[in-house]
């Protein structure tokens, strides 16, 4: 069954919505990308972190980007050392979707930002 779902993602265009559920199935065993907010520091924020809906995890050929509640659509780009430059749209509604890489040795940056202009990134090393 998973082997399935990923044939269909595949072969998808660069973009591919997953369900919540199935984004579980793709997340077991894969190294998780810690994401945070950007700046962390905002002048005149509150001393308290700010909600984090966002989740991302590293499998074969691709980052697998989630929100654990519905924050609206919202721009993501991806970008590394290695020469990947990517950017999408993502309806957080759909829960989770799939960004390719090109799986090159180097610093990859995924940096996501809402309507509202927060931004939250996270790094990985391959």
């Amino acid at each position: 069954m998973i082997l399935g779902i990923g044939i269909m993602l595949m072969s998808a265009a660069n973009y591919s919505p997953l369900s919540a559920e199935n984004a579980k199935i793709f997340s077991e065993g894969n190294k998780p990308i810690i994401i945070r907010q950007d700046p962390i520091d905002l002048e005149g924020a509150p001393r308290m972190p700010a909600y984090n809906p966002f989740f991302a995890e590293l499998m074969d050929g691709y980052v697998i980007l989630g929100s654990s509640t519905v924050y609206g659509t919202v721009s993501v780009s991806l970008t590394s050392t290695a020469g990947d430059n990517y950017s999408t749209s993502f309806d957080t509604s759909d829960g989770a979707i799939l960004l390719p890489i090109s799986g090159d040795a180097g610093l990859y940056t995924l940096q996501i930002t809402t309507s509202g202009g927060l931004q939250f990134v996270g790094e990985f090393t391959i």
